[in-house]
């Protein structure tokens, strides 16, 4: 009772809420017997004075434009759309989210027919990776899930890091990764030698994909693929360290409550 009590006034203490009641509102507002709702607020300002997140657009919450270090390339939309990343944040949807009194259209990564299979020592069983094209540029790389949960979307590895080399471009790699461990914030996993070692064979996997691509492009050619001389550049590039973690605003970081009701 007394540990209750504590959890209380640490939630009262660091949210929105100055009373027990204000906080058993919100929580009943909640449909049905379980679920989650997040509240956002407290947020950072620009120097313009503008909030950290943008939430003009209908139905969505994203990041402003000119928060993101886009490097010249394009990012793929869930890397700015908190909709655009929940539509893609399940392996394997079974629950339903609602943004801005809007449901979550799911568009899982999963859909993709070519398999193949790494074992990593750490397992007791082969993993599963499944290659596929996104009929866009911006999305393509790696889309890594633990426990049916997306941690890293459209990391892009191996041959996909080299800017001349076309053929790996639209390419999507998807792989549950249960064996490696993932962050605080789930966002990325721990950088392991098992981790490494998983990036590697995946690396390797999708250039052997892509060789077949080339040879046998058939109806698997991206619609935005450029068409220019594919190279067959040395694919020994991914990261062997990685930068400091940015602490930029992120849309799947920062001042977020939640409250959950349990049947």
């Amino acid at each position: 009772m007394e540990e209750n009590r504590a959890s209380l006034r640490d939630i009262l203490d660091h949210s929105p809420f100055n009373t027990e009641e204000e906080l058993l509102t919100e929580l009943r507002a909640i449909e049905g017997p379980t679920g989650t709702k997040i509240i956002i607020w407290n947020l950072r300002r620009t120097s313009e004075g503008n909030v950290a997140l943008d939430f003009t657009t209908e139905n969505d919450i994203r990041i402003p434009c000119n928060d993101l270090d886009t490097s010249g390339t394009s990012d793929p939309e869930s890397h700015s759309s908190l909709r655009a990343y929940c539509s893609i944040l399940y392996l394997k949807p079974s629950m339903q989210i609602n943004i801005r009194r809007q449901d979550v259209e799911f568009h899982p990564v999963s859909e993709y027919k070519n398999n193949s299979y790494y074992k990593p020592i750490v397992a007791n069983k082969k993993i599963c990776i499944t290659f596929g094209v996104s009929r866009s540029r911006a999305k393509y790389g790696l889309c890594m899930f633990y426990h049916n949960r997306l941690i890293k979307a459209y990391h892009r590895v191996g041959c996909q890091l080299k800017a001349r080399n076309r053929r790996s471009i639209g390419v999507i790699g998807v792989i549950e990764c249960n064996h490696l461990t993932p962050t605080h914030n789930k966002q990325d996993f721990d950088n392991s030698d098992t981790y490494r070692n998983t990036i590697k064979s995946v690396a390797s996997k999708l250039k052997e994909y892509s060789g077949k691509r080339r040879n046998n492009p058939g109806d698997n050619v991206p619609i935005e693929e450029p068409n220019d001389e594919m190279t067959d550049e040395d694919d020994e590039s991914e990261e062997t360290t990685r930068p400091p973690a940015d602490h930029t605003t992120d849309l799947r970081r920062g001042p977020f409550w939640y409250g959950e009701t349990k049947a």
